[in-house]
């Protein structure tokens, strides 16, 4: 370092300063051209279809419940503790009143590697939501609608590796429940049945489903909704720039308040769709996205069910239940049994069970209860023989 000293300093806030004044107008730019694309591209999808409107039900009556999973993760002797839950929130609201509300829990807590922990919490939260539904499909008077948080079925991406044995076998059990529950009562189930429960998940996932569709080859096979492909010529131009501008913020600029996109047959969408278990995604699975309010999120109702089993109407009926649920209109708002459902998992998310869970473990590990009850037990047997 013979001429270190001559060297001069750049300090972070230069750095940040010369960063803002030639990133800004670039910045800008990209967001201008990307605003302006979705303002050219957004009355063709409107006007042909693909964005449509939901009728709210004013005043509003149905039986309707509720099912949010929450989780929390320590670190804790060389692995993890994590706790998991799942709430079922029941409510009776009759031309707008809530006269009736049931709840109902679920909680898992104990410890496991940190290696894909977030796989295993998801097959929890998966199994929890089906054990909840069917003591509720059991019930002499069950929901009508049943809005949940969690994936319906599994996709390929959530298969483990093999080395990782706990987890495959987690994974395996989890396919099995959901097989299960859709063996034993999917007459019970909306569309199979229609007066069944009608089952709707929500999310955030898999956007840009529904622009792959419009683009794919045979695309009336997998659209549900009647549109009118004549306006939307100069789509599969476009699809290379809805790429570019992030189908996210399509969705935000293009999905107005009270709007859903057209309905489509995602498992059939593509060979790469491969959703488990096998014999359930024979069923079909069913995918739109639909935005309640000007500030809440857009986000993707999925239900099982094939293009045969569901029609415009139905998706109609759907939709207006579901925005009708929304009370207000906040980014982080959920139908009115989803909401209730996720505030009571706060003990969940606050991590003050799991903490203390950690401390008693770790007592009992000091004291070595555990140990001596086990070499009780083995003394115990040895005398007997």
């Amino acid at each position: 370092m013979e001429n270190g000293k001559m060297k001069q300093d750049t300090v972070i806030a230069n750095s940040l300063v010369a960063k803002i004044q030639l990133g800004l107008p670039s910045t800008v730019t990209k967001l201008s051209a990307k605003m302006r694309f979705i303002d050219h591209i957004a009355p063709k999808l409107r006007n042909s279809g693909v964005i449509r409107p939901i009728e709210k039900k004013s005043p509003l009556t149905i039986r309707v419940s509720g099912i949010a999973t929450a989780s929390k993760t320590i670190p804790a002797f060389g692995g993890i503790l994590y706790s998991a839950g799942a709430v079922r929130q029941d409510l009776y609201i009759e031309e707008g009143s809530v006269y009736e509300t049931f709840q109902d829990s679920l909680v898992d807590i104990d410890e496991a590697d940190d290696i894909d922990v977030t796989k295993k919490l998801k097959f929890i939260h998966i199994t929890q939501m089906y054990d909840l539904l069917e003591e509720m499909v059991q019930e002499s008077i069950p929901p009508q609608m049943v809005i949940v948080d969690t994936p319906l079925l599994l996709e390929r991406s959530d298969a483990p590796l093999e080395s990782h044995e706990q987890l495959l076998k987690d994974y395996e059990q989890c396919k099995e429940r959901i097989e299960r529950f859709w063996s034993m009562y999917q007459d019970k189930m909306y569309p199979f049945n229609p007066h069944g429960i009608q089952l709707v998940s929500l999310s955030t996932k898999r956007f840009g489903s529904i622009f792959y569709g419009l683009t794919a080859v045979e695309r009336e096979k997998y659209i549900i909704d009647t549109i009118h492909f004549s306006k939307l010529q100069d789509i599969e131009e476009s699809f290379y720039k809805i790429k570019k501008v992030g189908v996210k913020k399509l969705l935000h600029g293009i999905l107005t308040r009270r709007t859903r996109t057209a309905a489509y047959q995602y498992d059939i969408l593509t060979s790469d769709n491969r959703l488990e278990p096998v014999k359930v995604r024979e069923l079909g699975l069913i995918n739109f996205h639909l935005r309640a309010g000007m500030r809440t999120m857009p986000l993707l109702a999925e239900m099982i069910g094939s293009n045969k089993d569901w029609d415009s109407k139905a998706i109609n009926e759907l939709a207006s239940y579901i925005v009708s649920l929304f009370t207000v209109d906040q980014p982080k708002a959920l139908p009115l049994p989803l909401w209730y459902a996720e505030y009571a998992l706060k003990p969940i998310r606050s991590g003050a069970i799991l903490h203390y869970f950690k401390t008693q473990a770790r007592e009992m590990i000091k004291k070595e209860e555990v140990e001596n009850v086990w070499t009780e037990e083995v003394d115990f047997f040895g005398e007997d023989e």
